[in-house]
């Protein structure tokens, strides 16, 4: 009987080993009973071999007796046989006796090799059945062994998954004991987060109270800008002129000299629909992507296929720089509003900023996995908002050159604009047709709308940001409101249509006119309250890929995809 093998379980293909083996020695015993029947059949033939040895020999010695006495019957001229005494009688009888004796032991001959013949027949199937049981016990040995080594490698990989779940086991105690950290932190976090949030309200009651403040000083001026404009040609010839140019003397409005400009640009409403254009810009570049100009309109930045960012003098087109770094082309670019820090958005990964006093690199950030395609600074240049095709937005702290917020977009983007000047919410444009509103603080998606039928691809916001003007790979700008998304106004060309990477649309300082240029080269205007189409000027041989207003609203720089901005009034 074969010994069962140790296991650490009763699995099914132990069960199945097992029978296996039973059916193994229930075989092995058939084949013992049958040699042990073949033994005895063999120890039978032996005998009746042996008896019928014995048989032929008295049969031989009978008929030697036989042929003796038929040879002294004829040497005594038959007296034994042929003659009437008594002796021949005896003899007779004797001779018959003797050949019955032959024949019994004749037929028993012949009946021990009839028996012979059989058993010969019976041990030659019982040979052939034992060599057949032997190949199959061979066979069955052959399969027990694997079964055995298969049982082995079984029993090891039990022990190695048993060692593997040992160490599991310690691992989960770890995360637990992780976990139970990081539960801690999160409670604390919570507790910072809600403290937070109280200051934040704060913050935000108190910064709604000092808007309020300055929209009545802003009213204030405005009122005091009207009583002048009245009385501006009765008391001073260049004050007159100051208010019309927009250049105010803080002899006339003191701390609220500022204020009073942006109040004055307010009322004389002096963007202008450009006619034509007065100057050509050669960036020396294979491809644009973007341009950027600086709030006094005096630096315009170039970015495109070339690793290099190009700077230029927004008036005569002199350049002034070739800023270096990118590895690969630039996506984007953007100067910030005190008009000192420049940043390229480069498919590297990185967005880089220069100090445009010196021209020097200032900051490299480094975080997407994806190719970086926007970059914006907020309004004081403390904070910038990239996107990149990784999906994510993240907001950086621009002086120590931190990212301190990412937000996961879902979908893919092609722009982003801030609206309002802290960057405190922000609007995305998509390609699933959508755009969307985000808080950069919390990271939370606050609104979303689809409204075009195809990509949207850019997003530009009014100075106010009360409302945001969108550009669609369907031909469509449109314009929204920043709070509820609601379209406003739909605005159309029949022979527009935006070239698919790169078509940023813009609106003018006074929100009266939007622009945007088409892949045939062609840039529109439109009357926004209207949604009339006011101009189409066919000036560019390839792509309009940007076109923007200065801040006063009288001049236009529109770039083409190969190599040239025109300078437009």
């Amino acid at each position: 009987m074969i010994a069962q093998p140790k296991t650490g379980s009763t699995g099914g293909w132990e069960a199945r080993i097992l029978a296996q083996l039973e059916q193994r020695d229930m075989r092995v015993s058939t084949v013992a009973r049958v040699i042990e029947s073949y033994n005895r059949l063999a120890g039978k033939v032996g005998d009746f071999a042996s008896h019928t040895r014995a048989s032929e020999a008295r049969t031989r010695e009978i008929q030697g007796e036989h042929e003796r006495l038929m040879e002294y019957d004829r040497a005594t001229g038959g007296g034994m046989i042929g003659g009437g005494g008594g002796s021949n009688a005896i003899a007779q009888q004797r001779i018959s006796e003797l050949e019955k004796e032959v024949d019994g032991l004749k037929e028993e001959r012949t009946l021990l090799y009839r028996t012979q013949a059989t058993n010969a027949q019976r041990l030659l199937e019982l040979s052939d059945r034992m060599r057949e049981t032997d190949e199959r016990m061979q066979q069955q040995d052959l399969e027990i062994a694997d079964s055995h080594e298969a049982l082995r490698r079984a029993n090891a990989k039990v022990d190695d998954m048993g060692a593997a779940a040992k160490e599991k086991d310690g691992t989960i105690e770890i995360l637990q004991d992780e976990l139970s950290a990081l539960q801690l932190e999160i409670v604390q976090i919570e507790e910072r987060c809600s403290r937070l949030q109280t200051e934040n309200d704060d913050l935000v009651k108190r910064w709604l109270k000092k808007m309020n403040e300055e929209a009545e000083k802003v009213n204030e001026v405005t009122r005091e800008l009207e009583l002048i404009k009245r009385k501006s040609a009765a008391v001073s010839p260049r004050m007159s002129g100051a208010v019309e140019e927009g250049v105010l003397d803080e002899r006339f409005f003191g701390e609220h000299a500022a204020t009073a400009v942006a109040a004055a640009a307010a009322i004389r409403g002096v963007s202008t629909v450009p006619r034509a254009a007065v100057g050509k810009i050669d960036a020396r570049m294979e491809e644009l992507h973007s341009i950027a100009l600086s709030h006094d309109g005096e630096v315009l930045a170039v970015g495109g296929q070339s690793n290099a960012v190009k700077v230029f003098d927004a008036q005569t087109g002199d350049s002034i720089y070739s800023l270096a770094g990118c590895l690969k082309g630039v996506n984007h670019v953007d100067i910030s509003a005190d008009g000192k820090l420049l940043v390229a958005a480069s498919s590297d990964h990185t967005a880089r900023i220069w100090r445009l006093d010196t021209g020097r690199a200032w900051k490299t950030l480094s975080g997407h996995i994806g190719g970086v395609m926007t970059a914006k600074f907020n309004s004081n240049a403390t904070r910038l908002f990239t996107y990149s095709q990784d999906r994510t937005v993240k907001v950086w702290d621009v002086a120590r050159g931190l990212c301190v917020r990412t937000l996961f977009t879902v979908s893919g983007c092609h722009d982003l604009a801030l609206l309002d000047a802290d960057g405190a919410r922000i609007v995305t444009a998509h390609m699933d047709n959508s755009v969307r509103v985000w808080d950069s603080a919390s990271g939370k998606r606050v609104a979303e709308a689809a409204v075009h039928r195809e990509q949207v691809m850019s997003v530009s916001v009014s100075r106010l940001g009360s409302r945001i003007l969108t550009n669609s790979y369907d031909g469509t700008l449109k314009l929204l409101d920043a709070r509820t998304l609601a379209v406003l106004a739909v605005l159309s060309a029949p022979a527009y249509r935006p070239s698919r990477n790169w078509a940023r649309a813009s609106l003018s300082p006074d929100e009266r006119y939007a622009m945007a240029g088409s892949i045939d080269g062609k840039l529109y205007v439109w009357d926004v309250a209207t949604g009339d189409l006011v101009r189409t000027l066919d000036i560019h041989k390839s792509a309009v890929c940007d076109a923007l207003w200065s801040a006063s609203g009288t001049r236009v720089y529109s770039a083409e995809k190969n190599r040239y901005i025109l300078i437009l009034q």
